[in-house]
């Protein structure tokens, strides 16, 4: 069963032992195009006592004044990039189903709470396709200690 009405919690936190060292920053850009290349998405945001959840693609998007903007059949997503500065990749079990999960946590700060998790999203009893599975691994190995995000101001990063 895919995680419903609840994020990770610190069960999932840990990096696996052999990570590789993160890279230095990411280009938020570079993190937008990744998702797009991931096929469907379980977006799961937690704002006080209310659990948002979306399953959808993401595909085109634009960065104008500071924020990314993609607006989707399924969810209208409007990101401060300014405030979104770290990133950090899972490859995990999730303890309450037993099943294999694939996520991506968006902080502030490294020492912040996530405010969004993107999940691959995959149907009961499925197995991710392998090119999905590949694409998200290849990145994986870049994010699963954490990675600074980079936008330069005024710009398009």
């Amino acid at each position: 069963m895919e995680p419903a009405s609840s994020p990770p919690g610190p069960a999932l936190d840990a990096p696996r032992a052999g990570a590789a060292p993160a890279a230095a920053t990411w280009p938020h850009r570079r993190f937008f195009e990744l998702l797009g290349h991931l096929g469907r998405l379980r977006v799961i945001s937690q704002a006080g006592a209310s659990t948002f959840e979306a399953i959808c693609g993401f595909g085109a998007f634009g960065i104008a004044q500071g924020h990314m903007n993609a607006i989707t059949p399924e969810y209208h997503w409007h990101l401060a990039l300014e405030r979104f500065r770290h990133l950090r990749s899972f490859d995990a079990i999730y303890p309450r189903s037993g099943r294999r999960v694939l996520y991506f946590e968006l902080r502030e700060r490294p020492e912040t709470e996530p405010f969004l998790h993107v999940f691959l999203h995959r149907e009961p009893g499925a197995e991710f396709e392998a090119e999905r599975e590949a694409v998200f691994l290849a990145a994986h190995r870049e994010l699963e200690a954490g990675v600074e995000l980079r936008h330069a101001a005024g710009a398009a990063s």
